[in-house]
């Protein structure tokens, strides 16, 4: 290491961790009272994106709601322009776009499961016309 150049130590966020050359305990407890906020946020923001995640995986209808409801929080906070509107209305659509990919991946097996069991129920009928015997419907999952 060069003489003059440090190597802070980081937050959760990424952000370093600000160092004076003058070390008391109140820039200590300072410190150690902004990583626990840093640690909050942090777990605050995963539990909110997770609970999120969960009821748009609820219905549509819920799916419908979060994404309008996202969409116009990113509209509010590039109005509002603060100094970080722009990375907050990145995060935000960030998860809109997570959420509506999610419901697409949903859909598209549900229509693979609809195909199987109008294919299976064809194929039973048309059993049933011959005189077979129809075949046991399998268990989801």
């Amino acid at each position: 290491m060069t003489q003059g150049v440090h190597e802070y130590p980081r937050r959760l966020s990424g952000l370093p961790v600000l160092q004076t050359s003058a070390t008391s305990p109140v820039s200590d407890d300072l410190r150690a009272r902004l990583d626990a906020l840093d640690i909050d946020v942090s777990c605050a923001l995963r539990f909110s994106r997770a609970t999120l995640y969960a009821l748009a995986a609820m219905s549509q209808e819920a799916r419908q709601a979060i994404d309008r409801c996202l969409g116009e929080e990113a509209a509010i906070v590039r109005i509002d322009d603060l100094k970080a509107s722009d990375a907050i209305a990145a995060t935000l659509n960030e998860v809109r776009h997570h959420i509506n990919a999610a419901a697409q991946d949903d859909a598209a097996v549900a229509v693979r499961d609809l195909e199987r069991i109008l294919i299976e129920t064809a194929a039973d009928m048309g059993g049933a016309e011959r005189g077979d015997e129809p075949r046991q419907a399998k268990s989801a999952g």
